[in-house]
């Protein structure tokens, strides 16, 4: 077995490890959790697809040693899935109208994570459309929230008890959307800090992109059109898969609207500054994620860093 092959190994089996920190019962174990998809990244994006395959499959084997079938299908999912198709578009490589190679741009592989996420949420929305997808989710809400009663102190019970219903109503109508922008997020972000760390040590096997010239495809924003339009005109249960398909959908209209401000701002006299105002607002004020995803939508059709370039001047 090659040294590359047991590095992904070794990859695969800290991911799991990451992965169950909580159990240890520490609050900070969740910390741990969140970076689960870094050692599976590092190996995809520092050693190919192929060893990115190795590790996942290898991960997944441990998991369900140490926890049974459904950790297998839970991690699978959320942490192998995910990695792995980043591994395998990151190191695709196309012709240009100039005849030059260039690798799959950023902005695309983003798509395709939101698409995948899509995907999920309509196949979990299938399997539980007869008896309610809005349904079923409250009904999973209402079952998570009553273990965590459980482990609550018996004087802290009834407030939490009394509470539930409120707490179920409000997550219910967008939590689907909500699990799958954070599924999305945590990949990419995962991927950022995998591939900052790979450069830094001369590991990494294809550059890295520029933020500044995050582009998507132009396909995503019908997608995101297609969401709308369901969500506008059904009722019941197309209207509520309608609205958790635009919130997951517009991820990457999120991160496109991020790039566009920061095109803006860099073309300020106090690029640093506001860019510090820019995020403390964006930390104290939820709506301004909404507001960021809106500008994306707006460069993604009007192309607004061209505009801040000025005539002449191509985006960057």
């Amino acid at each position: 077995m090659s040294k590359g092959w047991l590095i992904a190994l070794a990859g695969g089996v800290l991911s799991v490890l990451a992965s169950m920190a909580f159990l240890g019962g520490s609050p900070g174990g969740w910390f741990f959790v969140y970076l689960a998809p870094m050692p599976l990244l590092l190996v995809g994006l520092g050693l190919g697809p192929a060893a990115a395959t190795v590790a996942g499959g290898g991960a997944i084997v441990v998991a369900g040693l140490a926890a049974g079938l459904l950790a297998v299908g839970f991690y699978g999912l959320v942490f192998v899935l995910p990695t792995w198709l980043v591994a395998q578009l990151a190191f695709i490589k196309r012709q240009d109208a100039d005849g030059a190679l260039s690798w799959f741009p950023a902005g695309w592989i983003l798509s395709w994570l939101a698409v995948l996420a899509a995907a999920v949420f309509l196949a979990a929305s299938a399997i539980s459309y007869d008896i309610g997808v809005d349904k079923a989710v409250s009904m999973h809400l209402n079952d998570a929230f009553s273990v965590i009663a459980s482990s609550l102190p018996e004087a802290n019970r009834p407030q939490w008890e009394a509470n539930r219903p409120q707490f179920v109503a409000l997550l219910t109508p967008l939590f689907p959307g909500v699990v799958g922008t954070t599924w999305v997020m945590l990949t990419v972000l995962n991927g950022a800090v995998a591939q900052a760390i790979l450069v830094r040590m001369k590991r990494n096997l294809r550059p890295s992109p520029s933020f500044s010239g995050l582009a998507l495809p132009h396909w995503m924003s019908w997608l995101v059109v297609g969401g709308a339009t369901v969500a506008l005109i059904g009722s019941g249960q197309m209207e509520y898969i309608g609205r958790n398909l635009v919130v997951i959908l517009a991820v990457p209209f999120f991160f496109l609207g991020l790039a566009v401000i920061h095109a803006a701002i860099k073309r300020t006299p106090f690029p640093g500054a506001l860019l510090a105002i820019f995020y403390l607002a964006f930390m104290l004020f939820g709506w301004i994620v909404f507001a960021v995803a809106g500008i994306g939508l707006a460069e993604q059709w009007a192309g607004l860093r061209q505009r801040f370039a000025g005539p002449g001047k191509e985006k960057e």
